[in-house]
């Protein structure tokens, strides 16, 4: 459940700050598909059997960090934003690939 309050704070922030530069399509579509993330980890069956810490980094702070990344490229400040952006792009795209194979194949 602190997947749905990270989310929450993320939006929040997005729609408070509006320091952003992206386009407001590349955004929602950043947040929708962490939403949808967020919905297939929390309530679609089957479920984790055993956890650890290691699976809450990759299925908790990984797509919170990605999206972040994407939506705030500017708070990275050694690499271009374009750069950024696509590594958290990367990042949320992977992770709800491996959290989907584990869903399907694993747990």
């Amino acid at each position: 459940m602190i997947n749905l309050l990270v989310f929450s704070a993320i939006v929040v922030f997005y729609f408070w700050s509006k320091e952003s530069e992206i386009s407001p399509i590349e955004a929602y579509l950043a947040l929708g598909l962490y939403g949808i993330y967020i919905l297939v980890y929390l309530f679609m069956p089957p479920f984790a059997t055993a956890t650890s810490s290691k699976m809450g980094l990759l299925y908790g702070l990984v797509p919170a960090v990605s999206v972040c990344a994407v939506l705030f490229p500017h708070f990275n400040q050694q690499s271009p934003e374009i750069v950024t952006r696509c590594l958290g792009w990367a990042g949320l795209v992977l992770v709800f690939i491996i959290l989907m194979s584990f869903k399907l194949f694993v747990w």
